[in-house]
């Protein structure tokens, strides 16, 4: 047994599913795996087990590659969207910015939508700034849902605004709950996801959002060929955990036309 899968399984003691296995459903969790395009060692994400969910930066070399190889073994596609931060670090190449006008802010998405086609979602690069703007957060959802995709809050700030105006535009919409790798040292990726576990059978579910690590390549294939039986959770697609507005919000958003 390997060290790593030592920790994995040091991690997984408290969240045996002996309990579980008497409930008609195990909690869900999706975990998606931001920043690809930029390497081709980064393909090999894509040929992980499971229903994994993979978001990818538009104009990057490899994203179209590595999302055509993602769709073929299963996965979910979504477009990792750059976004303007609070102190104004590059996001790269397509960023939308509290500079831009609503004009430019669906050029910049259109060009993602044409590099991406296999994308079915969106969740934020950064956007620190940009996604507690209400104002361009309506522009972006706007353009969702004429697409009827839904949106993923990575939640980089507390004062996120992208999750309510989605809300208001009808379109399903998810948060993000852990970070799993901010830190990529095995030891440190174990004890994320432990509080994953946790967060996912307290709750019912849980979001996690991990990088393109060599460190989390070798994380994930250690836990999910067994992750049912392991820690009593199911994987699913982000998309799967995204909540639908009720009818009432999505009739009220109909009338919310937002010009330039």
């Amino acid at each position: 047994m390997t060290s790593l899968l030592r920790i994995v399984m040091i991690a997984a003691v408290i969240f045996t599913p002996t309990a579980i296995a008497e409930e008609t459903a195990l909690p869900r969790i999706a975990i998606v795996i931001d920043d690809l395009g930029n390497s081709r060692f980064q393909q090999q994400f894509a040929q992980l087990p499971g229903p994994l969910t993979l978001a990818m930066l538009p104009h990057t070399p490899y994203a179209e590659r590595i999302a055509q190889s993602a769709q073929q073994n299963g996965k979910e596609v979504i477009i990792h969207m750059p976004m303007q931060a609070s102190a104004n670090d590059d996001a790269g190449a397509g960023m939308l910015s509290s500079e831009d006008d609503k004009a430019e802010t669906i050029l910049l998405m259109e060009q993602a939508f044409i590099q991406i086609p296999q994308a079915v979602g969106m969740n934020n690069h950064m956007g620190s700034r940009l996604t507690a703007l209400i104002e361009p957060m309506q522009w972006v959802m706007e353009q969702l849902a004429l697409r009827n995709f839904y949106f993923l809050d990575s939640r980089t700030t507390a004062a996120t605004q992208a999750e309510n105006v989605a809300r208001e535009f009808g379109i399903p919409v998810a948060r993000r709950h852990v970070f799993l790798d901010n830190n990529p040292e095995p030891a440190e990726i174990a004890l994320r996801w432990k509080d994953l576990i946790r967060h996912a059978h307290k709750h019912g579910e849980a979001i996690a959002i991990a990088h393109p690590h060599r460190s989390t390549l070798e994380f994930l294939k250690e836990v999910l060929p067994n992750i049912e039986r392991h820690y009593g959770v199911k994987l699913v697609v982000a998309s799967s955990l995204a909540e639908r507005p009720d009818t009432e919000t999505i009739q009220l958003t109909e009338h919310k036309v937002i010009t330039p």
